[in-house]
């Protein structure tokens, strides 16, 4: 790890030195990055002095966070759950900025069925398979909410598929029985347009978490103490990106789907998702991560302090 660590570090100080004159160099990830793209397409970091080296595509938030406690990214964006629990394992992780934000009049994720599907309730989860990835926003509101109705979570089948054309393609074939679905995005966009499916009602994250920020981006305590003024340019700049984007929410997912090689039968149903463009750190919601956490037992109770997760002193 050492080794991996000093090879990235040499890395970043070679691109920094062929940055335009004056930028500093921050590197990311391109996963779970969608108002750091734009911010970079429009223009929104470069006025702010800061040029973006891309590294590439890691599997899911959690993994793009270990790029980030290793020193190969310089920030990433994930959901909350996982930087509580990186904390928890050692690493100095803290966000700086919320993204993903839910409300009971537009949650972030919930769980879609077939309109002919046996899943009525909590018990009727048994034994099926459902597309999440554990540990994530698409499952903990699931498994938060049968563990509340008495079903244990461990009889229902998690099944991560590689993309969400294959989840469509399982779902339609009936090899899965729900999928976690964002109301933004395929496959949830191209399933509701064609008709013949639903949401489990009563299941989302703004319902059964209580949260009104999934997620945000975060980056290391170490980081912060070298670089505070990187860590607020950084910050004004995606508050820029998702005032930017909720102005112009067509061209910005034209940009999200070209930067992202969107296919276009996909494309078409995909939309921009309204963000906050404060950015700022809800503390409750941190708060409510670490209670789920506990209660869970993935988190030992008052392990981890929610004020050492987050900060909003950067916020412009």
């Amino acid at each position: 790890m050492r080794n991996r660590t000093l090879a990235s570090a040499l890395a970043a100080c070679l691109a920094l030195a062929a940055a335009a004159p004056g930028a500093d160099l921050v590197r990311l990830s391109q996963t779970i990055s969608t108002d750091a793209q734009i911010a970079d397409e429009k223009g929104f970091f470069t006025d702010q002095g800061i040029k973006i080296q891309w590294t590439g595509k890691q599997a899911h938030g959690p993994a793009v966070l270990v790029t980030v406690a290793a020193g190969e990214n310089d920030f990433a964006g994930t959901v909350t759950s996982s930087v509580v629990l990186a904390r928890v394992r050692g690493a100095k992780l803290r966000i700086i900025a919320a993204t993903s934000a839910s409300s009971l009049k537009r949650p972030f994720f919930r769980y879609l069925v077939k309109d002919s599907s046996p899943i009525k309730s909590a018990k009727d989860f048994v034994g099926k398979k459902v597309v999440a990835q554990p540990t994530t926003i698409t499952w903990y509101p699931l498994v938060v909410w049968l563990k509340h109705q008495g079903v244990d979570y461990n009889q229902v089948e998690f099944v991560s598929l590689p993309s969400p054309l294959a989840t469509l393609q399982a779902f339609h074939e009936g090899k899965v029985d729900a999928i976690a679905a964002i109301d933004s995005a395929p496959p949830a966009t191209m399933l509701l347009a064609e008709g013949g499916v639903h949401y489990v009602p009563g299941i989302s994250d703004a319902e059964v978490l209580g949260v009104t920020q999934v997620s945000g981006w975060a980056t290391t305590d170490d980081f912060i103490a070298r670089h505070p003024g990187v860590v607020k340019r950084f910050v004004k700049a995606l508050s820029l990106a998702v005032a930017w984007g909720n102005a112009h929410p067509a061209e910005a997912e034209a940009i999200l789907n070209r930067l992202n090689d969107v296919p276009a039968a996909a494309a078409k149903y995909a939309a921009w998702r309204p963000g906050t463009p404060a950015v700022k750190v809800d503390p409750d919601s941190i708060r409510r991560w670490v209670s789920i956490l506990e209660d869970f037992g993935q988190v030992k109770p008052g392990e981890v302090k929610p004020e050492d997760l987050y900060t909003n002193q950067f916020n412009p």
